[in-house]
C-alpha cells in the first residue's frame, strides 16, 4: 500500500491566502508543489474566499509570483456571487461593501452596482436614493467609511432589499499579522440594522466547491482541499466528502488542534507545502 496521502487524487484544491501566499510573497513549497502537481498532470483549482479582486486580478497575481493557473480554475467568492445573483435577479441593483474588485465582478454579470465610485466621508449620506435597492453584498474592504456604513444602514431598513455576503472570514491574513475580513464587515452590519445575513457565498458554503468538483469532472473520492481555515476551507470540505490537509501557514496554529470536532478535523496536517512535495514522493 503506498505511503504518499495523496495517491490517486486526480483534483487539487486550494485556497490561496495563508497556504500559496501571503499578500505578494509565496509560502515555502507553495511554487515548487503546483509545478509538481502540473508536471504529473494533475488538476489544480484556486478557491479563494478573498473578494478584494477580480479571477484576472487573481490570476496575473499568481503569474507574478511563479504560479501558472488558468482563469477558469481560480474561483473567488466575488466571482461566484457576482454568477450567483445575476442568475436569480438579472439586473439587479447592488450596493457593495467592499472593492474594487468585488464591483467589477458583479458589473462584468450586468448586475447594477449604484456605488461603483469612490466613497467619503464628505459626500452627503443622502445624496441619491436609498429605498429600492435589491442587495447589499459584503466582502472585506479595506476603505470602510461612515458614509458607506450610514447608507447601508437606511438601505437595510427596507424589508424587501436582500443582504448577502462574499464570505464571512473573519479575519484576514498578511505578513504583519491578522487584519479583519470579510466576517467583520457583516458583524458591524449585523449590529448597526438589526438584520442577519441571509445568504453567504464562500467556504464552508457547498456552491465554490460544488462548482470546482463539477469543472474537476471526477468524483470527489478523488479530490483533496489544502486549507488554513478549519471553519471554512476544512469544514465546508469535510461536509461534502472531500479530503482535506490543514496547511500551518495562515490562520491556524498547532495549539488550535485541540479537541478538534470530526467536522473540523482534516485527514493530514502538514506544516507546509514543503510537507507536500516530502509526501508526493513515498510509495
Amino acid at each position: 500500500m503506498s505511503k504518499n496521502p495523496f495517491h490517486g487524487i486526480k483534483a487539487f484544491l486550494f485556497d490561496g491566502d495563508g497556504v500559496l501566499y501571503k499578500e505578494d510573497k509565496p509560502l515555502p513549497g507553495s511554487i515548487e508543489f503546483l509545478q509538481l502537481l502540473q508536471k504529473k498532470e494533475k488538476q489544480i483549482f484556486i478557491l479563494t474566499n478573498n473578494s478584494t479582486k477580480t479571477r484576472e486580478e487573481f490570476q496575473k497575481k499568481l503569474s507574478t509570483i511563479g504560479i501558472e493557473i488558468s482563469l477558469k480554475n481560480i474561483l473567488s467568492s466575488s466571482y461566484l456571487t457576482a454568477m450567483y445573483l445575476s442568475e436569480e435577479t438579472p439586473g439587479a441593483s447592488i450596493y457593495a461593501i467592499g472593492e474594487e474588485g468585488l464591483k467589477k465582478e458583479l458589473r462584468s454579470f450586468g448586475l447594477d452596482v449604484i456605488n461603483s465610485w469612490q466613497e467619503n466621508n464628505s459626500e452627503d449620506i443622502f445624496e441619491f436614493n436609498l429605498s429600492e435597492i435589491d442587495y447589499v453584498v459584503t466582502g472585506m474592504d479595506r476603505d470602510l467609511t461612515y458614509v458607506k456604513l450610514a447608507r447601508t444602514m437606511n438601505i437595510l431598513k427596507n424589508k424587501k432589499t436582500k443582504f448577502i455576503a462574499t464570505n464571512s472570514d473573519m479575519t484576514f491574513p498578511t505578513e504583519q499579522g491578522l487584519i479583519p475580513g470579510g466576517g467583520a464587515m457583516i458583524t458591524i452590519i449585523e449590529q448597526l440594522t438589526n438584520r442577519k445575513i441571509e445568504k453567504i457565498i464562500g467556504k464552508p458554503n457547498p456552491l465554490m466547491y460544488q462548482t470546482a468538483v463539477t469543472l474537476s469532472k471526477t468524483s470527489k473520492d478523488y479530490i483533496m482541499m489544502f486549507g488554513d481555515r478549519l471553519e471554512t476551507d476544512i469544514v465546508g470540505a469535510n461536509k461534502l466528502g472531500i479530503k482535506t490537509c490543514l496547511v500551518l501557514t495562515g490562520v491556524t496554529s498547532i495549539q488550535d488542534l485541540e479537541g478538534l470536532t470530526e467536522e473540523k478535523s482534516p485527514d493530514i496536517i502538514m506544516n507546509d507545502l514543503r510537507d507536500a512535495i516530502e509526501a508526493m514522493t513515498k510509495d
